[in-house]
């Protein structure tokens, strides 16, 4: 499920919605596109870009003949459009060439700039929802780069409410997940992973046990960048 937020009624938000379901397939692609790259399946990846390249084609051509109202008054819209068409042509070139590498860091940017447009346009579904939870995470994981003191109560607590803020943040990202999304096994997987390494931070906090803890926030920030890469993007 997906929210629409403060968006447009009427004919203005029906001009809107096939722009935002392209959209959407175009993140799938990319997701797909992302994960073969990074699997280095090029052959493959190459045939997925093929496909995302074309679907932005499409893209642009619905938003030259019918451009959503909103997006008028987005700064440099028409740029962020036609620049993602050279990027994808870029990442063309690049993969063709052989430099897998080099076409997935050219494309990267792309989950950002099209979550930034779906918010522009008050949109808010899985996409952003697991990114806020990664941003979330992040004080926790800040733990990693200082042991922090597990001898001192107010430091347990302190963990114990960041570790339970983030166990809400990717709980409730189960709302904006479609049936077929609830149901992916490898989402399934992951979020039961998460959950799973929270109770074992639980344990490593009541054991005051620093290694142990370390280890389980490296095993979540995995978790989570699975998450992003596989879903979230």
């Amino acid at each position: 499920m997906s929210a629409l937020i403060g968006a447009p009624s009427g004919a203005r938000a029906n001009a809107l919605e096939p722009f935002l379901a392209r959209l959407g397939e175009a993140q799938v692609q990319y997701r797909t596109t992302t994960t073969l790259l990074r699997a280095g399946r090029n052959e493959d990846a190459e045939a997925s870009l093929k496909k995302l390249t074309q679907l932005w084609a499409q893209i642009s051509t619905l938003v030259r003949d019918k451009p959503p109202a909103l997006f008028g008054q987005i700064n440099l819209f028409p740029e962020l459009i036609a620049g993602t068409g050279a990027r994808l042509k870029r990442a063309a070139d690049d993969l063709a060439d052989g430099r897998a590498d080099a076409a997935l860091e050219t494309i990267l940017p792309l989950k950002r700039d099209w979550m930034n447009l779906r918010r522009a346009a008050g949109f808010y579904g899985i996409v952003e929802c697991l990114d806020e939870a990664s941003t979330v995470l992040g004080p926790l994981q800040a733990m990693r780069r200082t042991a922090p003191d597990l001898t001192r109560g107010e430091v347990r607590g302190d963990i114990i409410a960041k570790a339970a803020v983030y166990r809400y943040a990717v709980k409730r990202c189960e709302s904006f997940a479609n049936a077929d999304l609830s149901s992916d096994s490898d989402y399934r997987r992951l979020t039961e992973a998460v959950f799973a390494a929270l109770d074992v931070a639980a344990t490593a906090i009541r054991l005051r046990d620093p290694a142990l803890l370390e280890r389980v926030l490296t095993d979540l920030k995995g978790y989570d960048t699975q998450l992003s890469q596989r879903f979230g993007g």
